[in-house]
């Protein structure tokens, strides 16, 4: 294993699997040359925001019909923009149903509850640390 560049790998991978945070340096990670560069027959797999992806640059390449697409998060897209990227065959539009089961509703319910109690008691629980 080595190091590379986000370039290089992106022009050399057969599958590339996208696990990041949306930050202001992280917002269109994948712009309109790193799409463009993405090797011919790769699958793209977006398991974060998709204001990670320039979305209109990434219309233009699953045009080509060269790269598979899956994209997680798209509950949060405009119902517009989600029915464009639908009508290709190339990108598949994850729902997100991981959060819908009854077992999983009541996790998040007793999560909040977990999290109001230890905030009041003074010990907060699931804190969110940003890093500047």
């Amino acid at each position: 294993m080595r190091y590379a560049e986000i370039d290089e790998l992106l022009g050399g991978c057969d599958l590339i699997s996208i696990h990041a945070p949306l930050t202001a340096t992280t917002q269109h990670l994948l712009n309109a040359d790193r799409i463009a560069n993405i090797k011919p027959g790769a699958v793209l797999v977006l398991l974060s925001p998709t204001e990670l992806v320039d979305l209109d640059a990434l219309e233009v390449r699953l045009d080509h019909r060269d790269l598979t697409v899956i994209l997680d998060h798209t509950d949060e897209l405009a119902p517009e923009r989600r029915t464009s990227l639908a009508r290709y065959e190339n990108c598949v539009l994850y729902p997100a149903i991981a959060c819908t089961t009854q077992e999983a509703r009541h996790a998040k319910r007793a999560m909040l509850l977990q999290n109001i109690e230890g905030f009041l008691a003074g010990c907060p629980i699931n804190q969110v640390v940003v890093h500047a």
